[in-house]
């Protein structure tokens, strides 16, 4: 009762004094975090006070003052808590955002970028261990395959860039420069909208059809301007490699792009429906011959007929609808209404004469003003 009847200060401290007594009911860290979580955003400051002894003794539940599923924590303002982690709990800031974007559906920009950043600096301080400790002649296995931490937060990262649409690329990009981490950087640029730069990472830096087919099937788009050439874009990389220091700075030897023919026919058999026929094949070597482009055509033909048979369908049936809307119109328009010195509006009994009339379907004449209510039809008298 002692800690209840005091200020949120004076108690913390009592709970503080008391969590080393072996003797006393209040002994652990439980109840500070228990009282920390409920004083709310007007007392961030004792909470920034009292909540450190228990972050260095139990880091898992001194988060637990920020990430506690309670009104009163996830009101906090979460800038504010994320550069005292930062400055104090650095390891703990990774944690804390992971709980407000994918628990809390927090969309802030700032805190996907740095979210991003974070990884990005676990990433990078465990690689240079892991290539330092690679035997010579060794080579690195893909990314995101490394064991132990490296592998997690890679995973972690590679897969935040992929799935995160709040996080701003263009702020980002210079922290993956093109001397490693090239999976992520590729993943950059395709949401800026850079597919061909992305893609010559794919296709001329790691060597990777298949990672470069995967990134058109996720970017392809036929309604958006952007992304509805990306698989052409894929092609002009097979057959038409830009020169390597067309795209930025570049920190590794890399040998002269070559065009790879083969790899450009499959993309035409494959992904025909995806391209601008007129187009690819302007990008094609003057020297290809028919043969080698023959499934292509065959597919293309093929499809464009299919097209022209199923508009021709189309075309029969809004024929047909149309003669029958037409014929719906002539038999309505052939009804007649006529209106005598003695007829009379079946709502408010008076003469038509020549006042604005309104016709219900079922014949019933009312004067205009009188129509109220156009779905209920006044019975004929």
């Amino acid at each position: 009762m002692l800690v209840t009847k005091l200020y949120p200060g004076a108690s913390l401290q009592v709970l503080l004094d008391q969590s080393t007594k072996a003797n006393s009911p209040l002994k652990g860290h439980e109840r500070t975090v228990q009282y920390l979580q409920r004083l709310g955003a007007e007392n961030l400051g004792i909470i920034f006070e009292f909540s450190p002894w228990v972050l260095k003794i139990c880091p898992e539940d001194g988060l637990k003052v920020f990430t506690e599923d309670l009104p009163e924590v996830e009101t906090l303002p979460r800038d504010k808590v994320l550069q005292f982690l930062k400055e104090g709990f650095e390891e703990l800031a990774i944690p804390y955002l992971e709980h407000i974007i994918y628990v809390w559906d927090e969309n802030g920009p700032e805190f996907h970028n740095v979210l991003i950043q974070l990884y990005l600096s676990r990433v990078q301080g465990l690689m240079k261990q892991y290539l330092y400790s690679l035997p010579e002649g060794v080579s690195a296995v893909p990314a995101g395959q490394e064991k132990g931490e490296l592998g997690q937060f890679r995973n972690k990262l590679l897969s935040f860039l992929d799935i995160s649409t709040s996080y701003e690329p263009a702020r980002l990009i210079s922290d993956f420069p093109f001397d490693g981490l090239l999976e992520e950087r590729a993943l950059l640029l395709g949401r800026m909208g850079k597919h061909e730069q992305a893609l010559f990472i794919y296709v001329h830096v790691l060597d990777d059809t298949r990672m470069a087919e995967e990134y058109c099937h996720r970017h392809y788009n036929s309604s958006v301007e952007g992304n509805k050439d990306v698989y052409l874009s894929l092609l002009r990389m097979y057959l038409s490699p830009p020169d390597v220091h067309c795209l930025g700075p570049i920190k590794m030897e890399l040998t002269e792009p070559q065009a790879n023919l083969q790899a450009a026919l499959q993309v035409l058999e494959m992904h025909h429906s995806k391209l601008n026929t007129t187009k690819a094949i302007n990008l094609l070597p003057a020297n290809t011959q028919i043969r080698e482009i023959s499934v292509f055509l065959e597919s293309v033909l093929e499809e464009k007929a299919q097209m022209k048979r199923c508009n021709q369908v189309l075309k029969s049936l809004l024929q047909a609808e149309f003669l029958r809307v037409q014929e719906e119109r002539i038999f309505h328009q052939q009804v007649k209404c006529v209106i005598t010195e003695e007829k009379t509006c079946r709502v408010c009994k008076k003469k038509i004469g020549n006042s604005a009339f309104a016709r219900y379907p079922n014949g019933v004449v009312v004067h205009y003003f009188c129509c109220k209510d156009r779905s209920v039809c006044p019975t004929e008298q």
